[in-house]
């Protein structure tokens, strides 16, 4: 494969990464604060549905492409901007499986609620809580790792830049 190939199927994966994960983050808030069960239900349905086969296929290949890039540059992994951005990287994807799992979680309670006629308790919001604010997480470490990709600055650069 070539450098140009490899480069815009890192590109198209970050893309999808970032639109597909951003977009069922906003809709899963926006469904969320309908107090609705059933639009809850609806939302999250979906939502776990594109975050498992398309959000997370996008991250193996961000990471797969990322990698095969670094090689065939001859960068080492350990220069700055390349380890910090793994190790970024990783972070967020230790988030990933406890966030499908609560997405999974909070779909249960929606539909739950639904078939019994009742309003959403507070385990559906302890869960959505915590989802929220992993999603706050996982969101800012991304826009630091496209910053990073973007001006192949060093993290301790990347502070200075604000500066």
């Amino acid at each position: 494969m070539t450098y140009l190939t490899l480069k815009y199927l890192h590109i198209l994966a970050a893309v999808f990464l970032f639109g597909f994960g951003m977009s069922s983050y906003l809709y899963l808030i926006a469904a969320t604060r309908s107090r609705r069960p059933q639009v809850i239900a609806e939302v999250a349905r979906m939502v776990v549905f594109f975050d498992t086969w398309i959000t997370t296929p996008a991250g193996f290949l961000q990471l797969g492409t990322g990698i095969a890039l670094v090689s065939l540059l001859g960068l080492p992994v350990s220069s700055g901007w390349v380890s910090g951005s793994l190790v970024l990287f990783f972070a967020i994807g230790a988030l990933w499986l406890p966030v499908l799992w609560l997405q999974g979680r909070m779909l249960q309670l929606a539909q739950g609620a639904v078939a019994e006629g009742r309003a959403l308790g507070p385990e559906f919001q302890r869960a959505y809580a915590l989802w929220f604010w992993m999603g706050v997480a996982g969101f800012s470490g991304m826009f630091v790792i496209v910053l990073m990709m973007v001006t192949k600055l060093y993290p301790h650069q990347l502070l200075a830049f604000f500066g």
